[in-house]
């Protein structure tokens, strides 16, 4: 009895005592934070540049989710879930992080609800309707607006996948982005600065309209015209008018966007631009180097494609690259409208394979290009690497697939190409570059052979090579970033955009991705680049092993089951007979 009570009173004391140790780890862990992500891609962590950005905000954010609703389905109210965890995360990183989540039409009737809808309209951030199974309509409200110093921002957070997958997912691979591109947009005072060139028939507003809209999001936009101006890519100005002194507050510009030139550059533009790159600017080439179109095809079966006397070779041999003036034929092409008839007074169309039009799938490990699917090319060239300078970095970003065929040009162009059977024999080459990366510090391409007419511009602080490290992209088709116009509702289309099968390619996303880098925005591309990789079964090993798995899955727990316990059970009685046997002697 004695040995009885004092077991149970030992029993009742390390209940007591496990008790008490759990609720005090618990408190002390209350005090720390330790989270593992186990997924092979990380999805469920914050990018360490994500993790800065918020440790060294320098006021508070306030932030109101308005995804919250009884009549949300499903999918919303998992995304609401979702942007709700990674707010979370947010807070964790930074106290001037605060947020709530709100049903913005709870307690409300009709009119009042009409009114708020309206408002967020007016703000710019519009309810979307979602349809129910009861044929009834829900609206949501598909984002937050984040305030900071009395500013307030409207970030939608409900995208949808370019490639018409689920949004759910997709939505949830661009929170963390959406969110932090927001953050920096509303705290930073000194943006970028980008410029479009013009003065060489480069494409005007209306064409780059919809990158201009996308790129304003994140940077200070102008158009500019060099026209033979040594200052008007950098702050020179007279420093001692007496002595002759140049002053040089550096460029005017962070960046410079040059797309689709169709007229030659001088001398004095081009010296204008490498003493830019000298100085540190980016510059995103865009250049067709022939004269090859499609907008040329609509008017007549054939066109005449010859070189585009740009004269940028001498520029581009320097920097390591040459833009080749040939064209592409790509099997993995999009396709075309052509012609076939009159059906009483309509015209009648059929889609032909055409293969001056590619469709670019292959790409590098590069962040710029880690989650491009596929790009939207016209009439592209191939591009080369020249040279063999160390200080430079060269790197492939987008190819043709390995059906590819390459025309020199002068040639002729023409649509019966797409009713002709394709020799393959003729398509053997394989992954052209359409698009590359070069950074490092360049040489000037007038280094050693500044033209005598030049001989003053030694005085305006004429650099033979970088100061620092700069870079360069360049894309070896100007249509790339040219947008089409909507005459309906007088709105762009989006870059990438097919007008002719409704398609959008991922030509935004890639044109933001060279921004971004170029601009030293890599933390944007790295966020963008998370790949989010779905774990999927084999259907066919699934289908031929489904007994097996379902037999497994049902035998080894219990067989498990079944081992701890005749383990416990033997260890049990070998503990007992012990003390039997103890107290017996």
């Amino acid at each position: 009895m004695k040995n009885k009570v004092k077991y149970k009173r030992s029993a009742i004391i390390t209940l007591i005592s496990s008790i008490f140790i759990l609720i005090a780890l618990n408190i002390i862990l209350s005090f720390f934070y330790v989270r593992i992500d186990l997924t092979a891609e990380k999805r469920n962590s914050l990018a360490p540049s994500t993790i800065k950005l918020l440790k060294e905000l320098p006021d508070k954010i306030y932030i109101k989710v308005f995804l919250l609703g009884k009549n949300n389905p499903a999918d919303y109210r998992i995304f609401a879930q979702k942007t709700k965890e990674i707010l979370e995360e947010f807070v964790r990183y930074s106290s001037n992080i605060e947020f709530e989540m709100i049903d913005p039409v709870e307690g409300k009737d009709q009119e009042e609800i009409k009114s708020i809808f309206g408002e967020f309209n007016k703000k710019g951030l519009p309810p979307i309707p979602i349809s129910r199974e009861d044929y009834s309509t829900t609206w949501v409200v598909p984002g937050a607006f984040f305030t900071y110093r009395s500013k307030e921002y409207p970030v939608t957070l409900v995208v949808s996948d370019p490639n018409g997958r689920d949004w759910l997912d997709f939505s949830i691979q661009e929170l963390e982005y959406n969110m932090v591109s927001a953050i920096r947009n509303i705290t930073t005072t000194d943006a970028p600065k980008v410029a479009f060139l013009e003065g060489h028939g480069e494409l005007d507003r209306v064409s780059t309209s919809w990158m201009e809209w996308q790129l304003r999001r994140y940077y200070h936009i102008e158009r500019v015209t060099i026209n033979n101006k040594i200052n008007s890519l950098r702050n020179i100005y007279v420093k001692d008018s007496a002595a002759a002194k140049i002053g040089n507050y550096g460029n005017k510009y962070d960046m410079l966007i040059v797309a689709q030139p169709t007229q030659p550059f001088s001398d004095m533009d081009k010296y204008v631009i490498d003493q830019f790159i000298m100085n540190g600017g980016k510059v995103l080439w865009l250049i067709d180097a022939t004269t090859a179109s499609v907008d040329s095809l609509q008017n007549s079966n054939e066109l005449f494609a010859t070189e585009n006397m740009l004269r940028l070779n001498s520029l581009f041999f320097k920097y390591g690259v040459r833009v080749n003036a040939n064209l592409i034929q790509d099997l993995n092409c999009q396709g075309l409208p052509v012609p076939q008839g009159m059906l009483g007074n309509q015209q009648q169309y059929k889609f032909y394979a055409f293969p001056y039009m590619p469709i670019i799938v292959n790409f590098s490990t590069h962040p710029i290009v880690r989650k491009i699917k596929a790009l939207k090319v016209d009439f592209a060239g191939t591009i080369d690497f020249v040279g063999n300078d160390a200080d430079i970095y060269k790197t492939v970003l987008a190819t043709t697939s390995e059906k590819t065929k390459v025309v020199p040009v002068p040639s002729i162009v023409t649509l019966n190409i797409v009713k002709v059977k394709p020799n393959l024999e003729e398509y053997h080459r394989m992954y052209e570059p359409v698009a590359v990366l070069v950074e490092g510090k360049f040489t000037s391409a007038f280094k050693g052979i500044l033209p005598v007419a030049f001989d003053t511009i030694r005085e305006f602080d004429f650099k033979t090579e970088c100061k620092k490290p700069t870079r360069q992209i360049f894309i070896s088709d100007g249509d790339m970033i040219r947008n089409r116009f909507n005459t309906r509702n007088m709105e762009p289309y989006p870059a990438g955009y097919d007008i002719y099968t409704g398609k959008l390619y991922e030509n935004t996303d890639f044109l933001l991705n060279c921004v971004n880098y170029l601009s030293a925005d890599e933390e944007l591309v790295l966020i963008r680049s998370k790949s989010f990789k779905m774990g999927m079964l084999d259907s066919i090993v699934v289908k031929n092993r489904k007994n097996f798995y379902i037999l497994f899955n049902t035998i080894c727990p219990l067989v498990i089951i079944s081992i701890m316990a005749t383990a416990m059970i033997v260890a049990r009685k070998l503990r007992y007979s012990k003390k039997i046997t103890t107290r017996d002697t």
